[in-house]
């Protein structure tokens, strides 16, 4: 990290507690002596899992979802927060279970983006969950109804940015999918 452009924070209290975030105000000071006030949004991390299915043609474990905040369905890989206390690849492992249904044998973490680093603190995690195995029924939060998919690469890739596949994580973990097996 390059110590001249860091920003030392000298205060940081919260302003507002919203659910699953915490709205802060941070009072920073630069290494030449500048000072600022900074809105920081405090948030657990989350995770999203890549979960191709086996079999023939290169499918994919997806879901459909209502979203609140553009008010329409969205097709994204299973994802969720990670709770208090839990590691983000738990969190991947219930998510995958909570959301579909499903196990894994295997697990490779992919990578880890930071969503919006300009005034938010948490890291989204992606995980490739392999080798599915039919766990038990699906049993998504209360909050959240869910419709299970197998998603073919092709339409995939053809649909990013449009339609319902408009979430950027969901490209995010797409990405990570494919150079991991090379294909980037």
């Amino acid at each position: 990290m390059d110590e001249r452009l860091v920003w030392r924070e000298r205060q940081r209290r919260v302003l507002q507690r919203c659910g699953i975030f915490d709205v802060c105000a941070s009072e920073r000071v630069a290494g030449d002596g500048r000072e600022g006030r900074f809105t920081v949004l405090e948030a657990p991390g989350w995770v999203n899992v890549v979960a191709p299915l086996p079999g023939p043609g290169e499918r994919f474990l997806m879901v459909r979802q209502y979203r609140q905040g553009i008010e329409r369905t969205t097709v994204e890989f299973p994802a969720g927060l990670v709770e208090p206390g839990e590691e983000p690849a738990q969190a991947a492992a219930r998510e995958l279970e909570e959301e579909t249904g499903r196990q894994a044998g295997r697990w490779n973490r992919l990578g880890a983006l930071a969503a919006n680093p300009a005034f938010m603190t948490n890291w989204c995690t992606t995980y490739c969950a392999e080798e599915l195995s039919p766990a038990f029924p699906a049993r998504p939060d209360a909050l959240e109804r869910l419709e299970v998919l197998e998603v073919p690469l092709a339409e995939l890739l053809a649909g990013l940015g449009g339609g319902e596949l408009v979430n950027p994580m969901t490209v995010a973990a797409l990405f990570w999918y494919l150079r991991y097996r090379a294909r980037w």
